[in-house]
């Protein structure tokens, strides 16, 4: 079985501000990286036949990918080690404490005790026989045409995702990408409510932010205090790559629903008119996932 990134999650790539989260440059060996990097699927088989936009986002989720021949085998083994029991049993090592600390009765709710927990695969498998439901997506985001885009600005991911991983993808060749950086933010006003899940820019603060890096992998366990974003990329013919890791439960962690800004369905067309006009926030391309 291929190497999976959960092995790296160690004190020393540890941060614990402004919420708790690993970053690990140099995450798997270098000539798996390298490799992983010279057979990443072709974007047109990432999008499926959709037009590439402006700065959108597309995903390969790891049902599709598995059962792709078109996706090589060091990919296929790489995915199907990131949607497996190892993978999961190092990410919940990795966040045990952080889980109790943040969700105490979520072991009850669940119906076992967090070190049984037992893996299945997003979109194939229930939570009648799993407690976490993984994905291992091969994610794009396509050229910047025009003016500097953001793929998506401060939000928190769904309720019911209790981690998410980014494992950046950066080609050597790419020495040129301007942006594009994962944003850790803070609250500046933890009063302030969502329009859906996301967030104007005056209620946070950058805390911290993790370049686009080859081989770089964050991971952190989803809440409300988990803000994060990208930064915009300034116009560029590069499409930016990443692995989208990511582990569902099957309730909710946090109420969003108590947090809307009222008026959401106004508020939320005159922000993408804004978002657009200021390049903050683009057509993700498909469901945010």
């Amino acid at each position: 079985m291929a190497s999976h990134l959960a092995q790296r999650l160690d004190a020393a790539h540890r941060r614990e501000q402004p919420f708790p989260h690993y970053v690990v440059p140099q995450a798997l060996p270098a000539d798996a990286f390298a490799r992983l990097v010279a057979e990443f699927p072709d974007a047109e088989r990432v999008r499926r036949g959709q037009p590439a936009g402006d700065n959108r986002r597309f995903s390969l989720s790891a049902t599709d990918a598995l059962a792709d021949p078109r996706v090589s085998l060091a990919w296929r083994e790489t995915v199907l080690a990131h949607v497996g029991q190892d993978f999961l049993d190092g990410v919940l090592r990795a966040l045990t404490d952080d889980i109790r600390a943040t969700y105490p009765d979520l072991e009850q709710r669940i119906g076992r005790p967090l070190a049984q927990w037992r893996a299945g695969v997003r979109r194939r498998d229930t939570f009648d026989t799993c407690e976490v439901l993984l994905d291992a997506q091969l994610c794009i985001n396509t050229p910047v045409l025009s003016a500097p885009s953001s793929v998506r600005g401060p939000h928190v991911d769904k309720p019911n995702k209790l981690f998410a991983g980014l494992w950046y993808l950066r080609p050597p060749a790419d020495t040129d990408t301007v942006g594009g950086e994962l944003l850790v933010y803070r609250w500046r006003d933890g009063r302030a409510r969502f329009d859906g899940a996301e967030l104007e820019p005056r209620d946070v603060e950058v805390a911290a932010t993790v370049p686009y890096a080859g081989n770089t992998f964050v991971l952190f366990l989803n809440s409300l205090d988990a803000l994060h974003g990208v930064t915009p990329r300034q116009p560029t013919p590069r499409t930016r790559w990443f692995l989208n890791l990511v582990g569902e439960v099957k309730v909710p962690l946090f109420d969003l629903k108590a947090r809307q800004r009222p008026l959401r369905g106004l508020r939320h067309a005159w922000m993408r008119v804004r978002d657009r006009l200021s390049g903050r926030h683009t057509d993700a391309g498909q469901r945010w996932d």
